[in-house]
């Protein structure tokens, strides 16, 4: 059973402003994103700031899940396409949702193995991603509000795998209750 340091973490409702908080965190407005990936850009660039970072290590993960994805974006796009035969391009980039690890990677200089993951398990996802090989992490689970009476989010955690002689390490202050974050009864890696 592996440990795992949380170096940072973006846990919060996105704020009113958090677009605001993004432009001025990337010094533009990102162009051709939709919301989705903009919701989870933000909340990725939070996480990293609150580790103390602006740059993953190269050998690190990053693994993105999501119950809907871009939903309004597939679905705008697949409107276009019943109704004009084709959709358009920049609609069905945005239903794209690697298009949020595309901009990720120029936000940061970042450049190294990266996932998104549809899913109604946020916990199989965490569990996936922290028994793979990568000891550096940063695990998202981002979604849009509306659908099914979910409110958005864009949950962020920054890991790094602890070595096997660190079991006498002291807990991370004000580490999450990732059941309860997830929404579960139970957690184990």
């Amino acid at each position: 059973m592996s440990q795992w340091q949380i170096l940072g973490r973006w846990l919060a409702a996105p704020p009113a402003d958090w677009r605001d908080r993004l432009v001025a965190r990337l010094g533009s407005r990102p162009r051709r994103l939709g919301p989705w990936c903009e919701l989870g850009l933000f909340g990725a660039l939070e996480c990293l700031a609150d580790a103390g970072e602006t740059r993953l290590p190269e050998a690190a993960l990053v693994s993105v899940a999501s119950l809907h994805g871009p939903d309004r974006a597939l679905r705008d796009a697949l409107a276009q396409l019943r109704e004009d035969g084709l959709p358009l391009p920049l609609g069905f980039l945005q239903s794209q949702p690697n298009q949020l690890l595309a901009h990720f990677c120029a936000a940061t200089g970042w450049q190294g193995d990266a996932r998104t993951l549809g899913t109604r398990a946020p916990l199989d996802a965490l569990r996936i991603a922290t028994q793979g090989a990568a000891d550096e992490l940063l695990l998202g689970w981002v979604d849009e509000d509306g659908k099914h009476g979910h409110v958005a989010c864009s949950r962020w955690l920054r890991l790094r795998r602890q070595p096997a002689d660190a079991s006498a390490a002291p807990p991370c202050p004000g580490a999450p209750d990732l059941p309860a974050w997830l929404g579960l009864d139970a957690f184990r890696l």
